[in-house]
């Protein structure tokens, strides 16, 4: 049997995902968010060798050289197996070794980790302060820098194009603009839960339907 210890991530704290809003609320500042394109195989699997054992329908999507070995040979072995290169989900180490990756590009294009707030990153060329939980970029700072920011993770990390922030771990953002009595206008950021609230007492009614055959008085 095979035995791992998990090493752990420190993915973003809900404080400092807060802070890029207030960030991009400055005068001439916004902020975007993006998605790593399946983050973990983006990342080595280092430690221990891992080898597995795939389905036969998996060989068949195999590179060309792979599969012809396989119907080759797949009946001269009882179980064979192969060595795992990449963090495929579901290892226990998988996910720090993507944020170490991770990590390691974010700092070669100028991205320096903040001291005590694990995986918040500032660029100090072009003021951007990025913040990565787990796979979900999120990048805040001067608007007419964004783009170069992006361009430089995109140089080293795979990543889907990048959107004005809306929906980050489970909180739809809104940024809009508000005038104060004073006349003068400020950039504001709303946060709203609501649609995750609904659908947690939704699950929990279907719960109960499910075990009880009634619903639940709410």
């Amino acid at each position: 049997a095979a035995l791992f210890q998990d090493l752990g991530s420190p993915p973003a704290s809900m404080e400092a995902s807060k802070i890029a809003d207030f960030y991009s609320c400055l005068p001439g500042h916004s902020m975007e968010q993006a998605d790593a394109v399946q983050a973990y195989i983006q990342a080595e699997l280092k430690g221990s060798p891992t080898w597995i054992h795939l389905p036969p329908e998996a060989w068949d999507h195999a590179p060309d050289s792979v599969r012809a070995w396989y119907k080759k040979n797949q009946y001269s072995y009882r179980r064979p197996v192969i060595r795992m290169v990449r963090a495929l989900y579901g290892h226990p180490d998988s996910g720090t070794y993507w944020e170490q990756h991770c990590d390691t590009a974010l700092r070669s294009v100028g991205f320096d980790p903040i001291q005590n707030w694990p995986s918040c990153y500032f660029h100090s060329e072009l003021h951007l302060y990025l913040c990565v939980y787990v796979d979900d970029f999120k990048l805040s700072g001067p608007e007419k820098h964004l783009d170069k920011g992006w361009e430089l993770i995109e140089s080293q990390l795979d990543i889907e194009t990048p959107t004005q922030a809306q929906l980050f771990l489970g909180c739809i953002h809104e940024r809009k603009q508000v005038k104060l009595g004073s006349g003068k206008t400020v950039n504001v950021m709303t946060w709203s839960m609501e649609d995750y609230l609904s659908s947690t007492v939704d699950k929990y009614v279907q719960m109960c339907v499910d075990l009880t055959g009634k619903k639940p008085n709410i």
